[in-house]
C-alpha cells in the first residue's frame, strides 16, 4: 500500500436477477439457524470439472476435531450426492479444508458441515465445464482489501451477482499493518491483533477478523473462489528474500514469510497440491485462467532508480525462470480460445511522470515497469501468438490497457485507499485525465472509486464492466453507484470499445 501513498501524495498541500438476491439472502439470513459454531463462515474454491475444495473453520481446540460434510445439487439437503469427515486440531488454526471428488462439471452444489450437532451455514459452488465446453464463461474479479479502509460492500454486491463460474481474488485479501490512524480508517473496524503481522499466530488471528465480516462471508458463501496472493498477504513490497516493510529488529524474514504461507493456506480454499501459488485452471475449451506468482518465487529486490529496471532477466526478474518457462509452455499447449492471465501488479508500461509532481518516480519500480527487460521478453511473446487477456489487481484504481498482443484489466480495489481518500474529487478526475493523456496504451481509468469488476468470456467478444459502489466508510450503505463497460474482439482487432449501454456519466 505504501506504493499507492506515494503515487497519491502527487494531490495533498443491474441489478441482480431474484435467484442472486435469494440465494445471498439464505446465505446472510442462515435460514433461521443459529451458526455460532461456524463464526467464520464456509467458502469453496478452486473448481474443477470433477471436484471442487470446501472449506470452513471453528474455534481451534488442542483436542483432535471431527467434522462432517455434505454437498449436493440439492438446495434442501434432502437427497445428499457425496459427503464424508474431516479433522481439524490447534496445529491447522481451526480450519478444514476437504476436496469434494465425483461432481458433474457445470453444476451448482451446495454443502454444509456439521461439528458437535451444530450445522454450518450453506454455501453454493459451481463446478468447471467439461473439457470440450465452449459455453460462455463469467468472472467476478476482486482485489486490495483494507479491513480498516472501509465496508466490504463490494463483496456482498458480487455475492448477488448471478450467473458466475468463480470468483478470482488477485490478492492483498487482507493488510499485514498495525492500525494505522489516518483520515481514511474507520474506529470501528480497527486491525485485530493490535500489531503489525509477524508470526503464524499474529496471521491466524487476522484472518479470522476478516472471515468474520458478514459480507466477505456472504462472498465465500455465494461463489467459488480462485485466489493467489500478493505482498501484504506477507508484507509490503515484498519479494524473494525481503520486503520494504520488514526489518532486521522483526526476526528472519523468511521465517515471516512461511507462516504467512502457511497461515493463507489453512484460511484459503485451495487446494494444497499446489503450494507454489501459480498453476492453472481451465473452463472447458473457452478458458485457460493461468495464475502467476510474483512475490516469493524467484522475484528480486525492487530497483532503487529508474535506470535500473532495464537489468537483464537474468539476473533480475519478477518470477524464477522456471516459473517463466511454465508459463510460456503453458500458453503454447493452450487449446483454449483465450488465454488468461492472473497477475498482481500492473503489468503495461504506465507512465507516472505525466502527473505534475517530482515527489515520485515515473514508474512504478514494484510493478512490472520496475523489471521491464523481463515484462518486454514476456510480451513479445505475447505478440506473436493468440491475443492474452491479463487480469491484475494491487493499484487500488480501475484501468484498461491495450497493447500489442495482449489486453490487460485492471480491477479497482475493494476499500483500500485511492485518489478519493487523498484528494479532492475535481483533482482526483483530473488526475485520471493526465495519466490518460499521457499513456496512449490507456483506454480507461477511474482513479476515485471502489468496486469489483465482471469479465465474460464469449465466443463473439469480450466484455469487462467495472462495477463501483456509492461509497464504503457507512455500514448501512454500499448500493452500487454506477458501472462501465469495455468490449473487444481478439481474433479481429485487439482494441477495447465501449461497450452498449454503459451505465452512469462517462
Amino acid at each position: 500500500m505504501r506504493k499507492f501513498f506515494l503515487l497519491a501524495s502527487l494531490f495533498i498541500s443491474n441489478k441482480p436477477v431474484l435467484f442472486g438476491l435469494l440465494t445471498l439472502s439464505l446465505i446472510t439470513q442462515g435460514w433461521g439457524q443459529n451458526f455460532s459454531a461456524f463464526p467464520y463462515g464456509v467458502a469453496s474454491g478452486d473448481p474443477y470439472s470433477e471436484s471442487v475444495v470446501l472449506w470452513t473453520a471453528i474455534h481451534p481446540t488442542q483436542s483432535v476435531e471431527t467434522l462432517v460434510w455434505e454437498c449436493t445439487s440439492d438446495s434442501t439437503f434432502h437427497h445428499i450426492d457425496i459427503s464424508g469427515i474431516a479433522m481439524t486440531t490447534a496445529n491447522s488454526g481451526g480450519t478444514v479444508k476437504v476436496i469434494a471428488r465425483g461432481l458433474q462439471a457445470s453444476t451448482h452444489y451446495y454443502y454444509r458441515f456439521w461439528w458437535n450437532e451444530s450445522t454450518s451455514p450453506v454455501g453454493r459452488t459451481k463446478t468447471a465445464p467439461p473439457p470440450n465446453a465452449m459455453e460462455p464463461i463469467k468472472l467476478g474479479v476482486v482485489s486490495c482489501a483494507n479491513y480498516e479502509a472501509g465496508f466490504f460492500h463490494a463483496y456482498k454486491a458480487l455475492a448477488a451477482q448471478e450467473g458466475l463460474d468463480a470468483v478470482v481474488h488477485l490478492g492483498d485479501y487482507l493488510y499485514e499493518y498495525a492500525p494505522i490512524k489516518a483520515k481514511w480508517t474507520l474506529a470501528e473496524r480497527k486491525h485485530i491483533p493490535n500489531h503489525e503481522l509477524l508470526s503464524i499466530e499474529d496471521y491466524r488471528l487476522r484472518y479470522a477478523q476478516y472471515h468474520q465480516d458478514p459480507d466477505l462471508q456472504a462472498l465465500h458463501a455465494a461463489h467459488p473462489i480462485i485466489a493467489i496472493w500478493d505482498d501484504h498477504e506477507i508484507a509490503n513490497n515484498s519479494y524473494q528474500s525481503g520486503a520494504q516493510n520488514h526489518q532486521a529488529e522483526e526476526g528472519a524474514y523468511l521465517d515471516r514469510a512461511k507462516a504467512a504461507m502457511q497461515a493463507y493456506r489453512e484460511w484459503m480454499p485451495i487446494r494444497e497440491d499446489q503450494p507454489q501459488g501459480y498453476r492453472v485452471l481451465r473452463f472447458g475449451q473457452m478458458v485457460d485462467l493461468i495464475l502467476l506468482e510474483t512475490r516469493l518465487d524467484g522475484r528480486t529486490a525492487q530497483p532503487k532508480k529508474n535506470e535500473d529496471r532495464f537489468q537483464p532477466e537474468e539476473v533480475h526478474h519478477m518470477m524464477s525462470p522456471h516459473q517463466r518457462d511454465w508459463l510460456l509452455g503453458s500458453l503454447e499447449q493452450s487449446q483454449a480460445a483465450y488465454r488468461v492471465i492472473c497477475n498482481q501488479v500492473i503489468f503495461s508500461p504506465l507512465n507516472l511522470g505525466v502527473l505534475p509532481s517530482k515527489k515520485v518516480a515515473s514508474y512504478n519500480l514494484d510493478a512490472w515497469d520496475g523489471y521491464a527487460k523481463e515484462r518486454d521478453l514476456l510480451s513479445s511473446y505475447f505478440a506473436t501468438s493468440a491475443p492474452v487477456v491479463i487480469l491484475t489487481g494491487d493499484s487500488h484504481c480501475a484501468w484498461a490497457f491495450q497493447n500489442k498482443g495482449y489486453v490487460e484489466l485492471c480491477v479497482q480495489s475493494i476499500t483500500s485507499p485511492n485518489f478519493n481518500e487523498f484528494a479532492q474529487p475535481l483533482i482526483a478526475r483530473l488526475a485520471g485525465f493526465l495519466l490518460k493523456w499521457g499513456n496512449h496504451n490507456l483506454e480507461f481509468v477511474n482513479t476515485r472509486d471502489h468496486g469489483f469488476m465482471l469479465v465474460e468470456f464469449g465466443q463473439a467478444y469480450v466484455e469487462s464492466t467495472w462495477v463501483f459502489m456509492d461509497e464504503i466508510k457507512q455500514k448501512a450503505g454500499g448500493q452500487i453507484q454506477h458501472k462501465r463497460k469495455r468490449r473487444f474482439v481478439p481474433w479481429t482487432k485487439n482494441a477495447l470499445r465501449r461497450a452498449p449501454f454503459a451505465l452512469g456519466p462517462l
